[in-house]
């Protein structure tokens, strides 16, 4: 470090800052520096030249350290064999260049047709593992006791001993990683309900609010009458998140007493003035903040910013505590009908806010189909406030809905390519029906000579590679073959991804699948 140290102050801020001659260095070393240096263009150069100099020379003769530790006991025996070494390349490519969809598909068919992953590319795939908490779970698998025994001679691959698959202990709980104790307490739910909670509600008075907060949702597992207590306990938390989290389980839990109160507000402020037969629902909103709403955190004070007046900040409050089914079932109303309802009362925008909120707890499809058509920009291209929220109400609908949806939206073929396949990549895979629709799309793009220049769309195609349906697979790899003069480099690199993803789905889907094996 001392010969480095000179040089430091204008590597750190530059020669344009750092005027004047570069240090001189004793010896043979200064002698080469100050050589080098003679017919430099200018102070930059100088300076690069005087470290290309230094680097070599420091590293010249260098002893390394003895390695006192005791060597690490060898692997245990790997009882799946490694993958067909014809697939070696591919896999290489996918882990090395290949996007993060595929190595998800990667290791899920490695892991159902009984293999793992080859010795050579676990250093990548532990890599991956580092940076992506979401694969982690389909990569143990594939890693094999070679995998977990390379995972446990580096610090940063460590995080391959907390998902081993091991059955959580006790000591995970007391002396694990906040993703460890998750993994224990909803192990541990699933096992012993009762236990669980006890564990929880106990800790919850020490732990700081961002574990109250990734922890309380292990409640939802199972989630029942007898958590009800815990639940409203949390309603008092000093984190509002923890407040607003522990609101949205109990309307989950049946009958729980907090969301019955709320309702029972909503329904003095809804009228029917019409008939039985044919009704015609009002909406009053509060025009006061009752004595007992504080304690079930409806603030009474609307934020200086918020969009809303005083009354539609109350009532908005009101509507998110409850459960989007009550309106329903309390107005003989679709969700359709509702939206549109309150589309034409005066608190269109503290309805939908409210609803959208109660809708994140609940998740009913029919609600979230409804409000998808509601924040779909309009026949004029006008916009919902809430259209920002449309990607996230999408992940509320089971994906044979979800894929309904974006089916239309192909054929209408209104939207960007590129929104089209992000929203495809949201599911692990697609139906025929999208499948065809979208392969049709990409290569009607490419013959137009329109996905050359469609920057956001290229970068995705050999992602969307892993989640089209298989028998699309060789229609799709046409794209490939289609206005190949005149293309930049970018998107030859971009065929040539497709190429090898395309390639690699062939070959996963040959590799043949073995029995079961047991240790």
């Amino acid at each position: 470090m001392s010969s480095w140290a000179p040089l430091l102050p204008t590597l750190m801020v530059g020669t344009e800052r750092q005027v004047g001659p570069l240090p001189q260095w004793p010896g043979e070393v200064g002698a080469l520096i100050a050589k080098a240096g003679v017919d430099a263009s200018g102070p930059a150069t100088a300076v690069l030249r005087a470290a290309a100099v230094l680097a070599p020379c420091l590293l010249a003769g260098v002893q390394p350290q003895p390695v006192l530790t005791p060597l690490p006991p060898p692997a245990g025996e790997d009882h799946r064999p490694v993958a067909p070494t014809d697939v070696w390349p591919l896999l290489h490519w996918a882990l090395q260049d290949g996007p993060a969809r595929l190595h998800l598909l990667v290791m899920h068919t490695l892991a159902e047709a009984g293999y793992r992953l080859p010795p050579g590319l676990l250093p990548l795939a532990l890599d991956l593992g580092r940076r992506s908490t979401a694969l982690r779970p389909a990569l143990m698998p594939a890693l094999g006791e070679r995998g977990l025994w390379l995972a446990a001679q580096r610090e940063e691959w460590r995080w391959a001993a907390a998902a081993s698959g091991e059955v959580p202990t006790e000591a995970h709980w007391t002396d694990g990683t906040l993703e460890q104790r998750r993994i224990f307490l909803r192990h541990e739910r699933q096992t012993a309900p009762a236990a669980a909670r006890a564990r929880l509600a106990q800790a919850l008075t020490e732990l700081p609010a961002k574990e109250r907060v990734e922890l309380l949702p292990v409640l939802q597992t199972g989630i029942g009458p007898e958590d009800e207590a815990l639940l409203e306990r949390c309603r008092a938390d000093r984190s509002r998140e923890v407040r607003d989290l522990a609101v949205q389980l109990l309307m989950q839990v049946e009958g729980a007493a907090h969301t019955q109160r709320a309702q029972s507000r909503l329904a003095s402020l809804l009228r029917n003035t019409g008939t039985a037969a044919t009704p015609i629902w009002t909406l009053d909103a509060p025009a006061a903040v009752a004595p007992d709403w504080e304690a079930d955190q409806i603030v009474p004070v609307r934020p200086q910013h918020d969009s809303l007046g005083d009354r539609g900040w109350w009532l908005y409050q009101l509507v998110r505590q409850v459960p989007v089914g009550w309106w329903t079932a309390h107005t003989g109303l679709s969700p359709t009908e509702l939206l549109a309802w309150a589309a034409r009362t005066d608190w269109a925008e503290a309805l939908s806010r409210g609803w959208l909120e109660a809708l994140a707890g609940t998740r009913e499809p029919d609600w979230a189909e409804a409000f998808l058509e509601l924040l779909h920009p309009n026949a004029a291209g006008r916009t919902h406030p809430l259209a920002s929220r449309s990607a996230q109400v999408l992940q509320w609908l089971p994906p044979e809905r979800r894929e309904r949806y974006w089916q239309r939206h192909v054929d209408e073929a209104r939207l960007p390519l590129a929104v089209l396949l992000s929203a495809c990549l949201d599911s692990p895979s697609l139906g025929l029906p999208l499948s065809q629709a979208m392969s049709r799309l990409v290569l009607a793009r490419a013959r137009d000579g329109k996905l050359k220049d469609d920057y956001g769309a290229r970068p995705l195609l050999a992602e969307f590679c892993a989640v089209i349906h298989p028998d699309c697979l060789d229609e799709f790899a046409t794209v490939t073959q289609l206005q190949r003069d005149g293309e930049t480099p970018s998107h030859a690199d971009a065929m040539t991804a497709v190429s090898q993803a395309v390639a690699l789905r062939r070959a996963l889907h040959l590799l043949p699948r073995l029995t079961s094996r047991t240790p």
